[in-house]
């Protein structure tokens, strides 16, 4: 028999039941791996398949290794014609389902992933179980590792695989119905944590609501595996409120209706004035106010805060949220999102979400150009000194009245105090802001739990004061989510530890979520950041655990020591530079090159500490301390001078 004739007919010695009889289709089994025909392993010399029997069948997992930057799988040559299987190719892979991953297929073609289809993800079941892949005009001509064409990822236990040109509802809805909706979780803890995981609710139209619940069948029994018990999804304004005061939940009822399905309940991230969050209606409106930017005069989507121009509407979203959500039982909590590209507390700083996809003005930068901006930081000037003559004096300026001062470019004000007040203003409209949308938020849901977005490094131009934004949430008993984790461990420390320190002083909840991509390193390095900060809410985005080999493992081993988060012990705090932040660029505009975080790096390996701010100084932190370190601190405000000189003194 040829490689032409080789058709799947023989399949139903091999696969029953399993086994579907079609044209221009071809097969591997595990069971005869050596077997001519026109699929065949590949086997290289430092990435030996692990072979394993189980119930009788043989079945071939993909091979270890410890590269956390890239995942590793099973090497298939194709040698078909073309000819053979006309485009779209569907791959089905056939196993025993024995380990907790996401599957994935890569293929040398006109993508380099295959489009995941249905039952996809590896859930431990123990059980047979199939998977069904989708290739694009793929091309066998053995350019992948060792001459191969396609590489499956993610499976432990593979005993066939098929490739057809031929792929029948039936079948495929098969597939789909060997997917549990509820599988028993791998960890149990004692004590109470909010895990979250993004499980692919999010859609960028309303319409694809049905591919969000797709992903969500797969993705949510993996996650209930894996211990969480919320999953995240953003809810736009303009999913909801289509035309001016109607509101429609449809959308995101079915989401939350799917989570239920297995076991989940829901954590959702709430967005009014980002770009991509606007209903046509308001987009087209005189009430559509966005930032504009000093350093070119450019605006963007992203609604100013400087106006009251979206208040009624924030307020109209939280209150028709909380009506049809916060009496049912689905929240295990809400997420903030009242500014920023990403809705979150700070201006607009980097990523290009635009309204309707388009492209948006946006970087890191100083956004107060818009008509209401020089308005109210002459109203913030007016309340701080108590005449024109007094702002002179501290500026060394000439005005004649407060309508004479413009907005500036800090980096362009002719003395430190000028720099000072403007950048003070800037940060302090933001925590006014977000600290609105908490009262709102809690207004209209008086029982569920209620977090902040806080992210970035601490540069000044993102308006994100850590310290104010954590403190500004008791009034609401609400919590802080750090939202600037990395891989590292170190990174983490000095990223999150003014939140985690200000958390602890004001009581606070504390926790965290990654800034992009994570390893199985970052993985450790983020269960145990939340361990030693005795935090109450963790988060991952899927792609962190499922996108490399090792993290679902190192998951699995460490997380239940989360039973053992306490509230530390720690009698040192290093001063983080408020003040010289404001005045110096070098402090942390650069992520890479900045000096405190510097200082911190060979500090942290010796001993564990908070951070003290400012604020947390005028508002008593000190007698908590044995030690004040002076890292990067070269000026501060006289005031908080006078209450370390009296803690010494004391």
């Amino acid at each position: 028999m040829n490689n032409s004739q080789n058709r799947i007919c023989v399949c139903l010695l091999l696969f029953s039941p399993w086994a579907f009889c079609e044209p221009n289709s071809f097969l591997w089994d595990a069971s005869r791996p050596d077997a001519p025909g026109p699929i065949q392993l590949v086997n290289l010399p430092d990435a030996a398949p692990v072979w394993s029997e189980f119930q009788g069948k043989r079945a071939v997992g993909a091979p270890s290794h410890s590269d956390y930057y890239q995942r590793r799988g099973l090497l298939f040559r194709v040698e078909i014609e073309p000819s053979k299987l006309t485009d779209p190719i569907y791959v089905v892979l056939e196993h025993l389902d024995r380990n907790l991953a996401l599957i994935e297929v890569n293929y040398d073609g006109a993508r380099s992933e295959a489009e995941p289809l249905a039952g996809y993800t590896s859930l431990g079941s123990g059980h047979p179980r199939r998977a069904v892949f989708r290739l694009t005009k793929p091309e066998f001509r053995h350019r992948l590792a060792g001459g191969a064409d396609l590489e499956v990822q993610g499976v432990g236990a593979l005993t066939g695989m098929t490739l057809t040109s031929e792929m029948s509802a039936d079948l495929s809805q098969s597939i789909r119905n060997e997917v549990p909706a509820v599988v028993p979780s791998r960890i149990t803890l004692r004590k109470p944590i909010q895990l979250v995981l993004s499980v692919g609710a999010d859609s960028k139209l309303v319409q694809r609501l049905p591919e969000a619940l797709s992903r969500m069948r797969e993705v949510c029994p993996l996650a209930a595996a894996l211990g969480f018990n919320a999953v995240e999804s953003y809810v736009k304004w303009n999913f909801v409120e289509t035309e001016k005061n109607r509101y429609d939940w449809s959308y995101y009822d079915a989401v939350v209706e799917e989570a239920r399905r297995h076991g989940l309940k829901w954590f959702p991230l709430l967005i009014v004035g980002s770009a991509y969050a606007l209903p046509q209606w308001f987009h087209d409106s005189q009430e559509n106010v966005g930032f504009v930017c000093l350093e070119h005069g450019k605006r963007n989507n992203i609604q100013t805060i400087f106006t009251e121009l979206q208040t009624p509407y924030v307020q109209s979203f939280l209150r028709e949220f909380g009506k049809h959500y916060g009496s049912t039982g689905r929240l295990l909590g809400v997420r903030l999102g009242p500014s920023g590209n990403f809705g979150e507390s700070q201006y607009p700083a980097g990523g290009n979400w635009g309204y309707q996809g388009e492209t948006e003005h946006i970087h890191i930068g100083w956004w107060a150009g818009d008509p209401y901006a020089a308005p109210h930081f002459r109203s913030f000037l007016n309340s701080k000194y108590s005449d024109i003559h007094s702002l002179n004096r501290a500026w060394t300026s000439a005005y004649n009245g407060f309508d004479q001062v413009p907005v500036f470019i800090p980096q362009f004000a002719e003395s430190k105090r000028q720099r000072k007040d403007f950048v003070d203003w800037y940060i302090g409209a933001m925590t006014d802001w977000c600290e609105r949308w908490a009262v709102w938020a809690r207004e209209s849901m008086p029982d569920t739990p209620i977090y902040q977005s806080s992210g970035g490094w601490g540069f000044v131009e993102s308006g994100t004061d850590f310290t104010e934004q954590t403190k500004s949430m008791v009034k609401v008993h609400g919590g802080i989510r750090a939202t600037n984790e990395t891989d590292s461990y170190v990174q983490n420390f000095y990223a999150t530890r003014m939140m985690s320190s200000a958390a602890r002083f004001y009581g606070v909840p504390f926790g965290a979520e990654p800034a992009g991509y994570g390893s199985a390193r970052g993985v450790v390095a983020r269960i145990y950041n939340i361990l030693v900060n005795n935090g109450q809410h963790l988060f991952f985005y899927s792609p962190n655990l499922f996108n490399n080999d090792q993290a679902v493992e190192k998951w699995l081993q460490y997380a239940p020591l989360l039973d053992r988060r306490d509230e530390p012990l720690l009698e040192v705090a290093a001063l983080y530079p408020d003040t010289y932040a404001k005045l110096d660029d070098g402090v942390f505009r650069n992520l890479y090159s900045f000096g405190f975080n510097r200082m911190i790096v060979p500090l942290r390996e010796k001993l564990d500490f908070d951070f003290c701010s400012e604020r947390m100084i005028m508002d008593g932190a000190l007698p908590r301390y044995k030690v004040l370190l002076f890292l990067w601190s070269h000026v501060i405000e006289a005031d908080v001078l006078a209450k370390i000189d009296q803690w010494v003194r004391d």
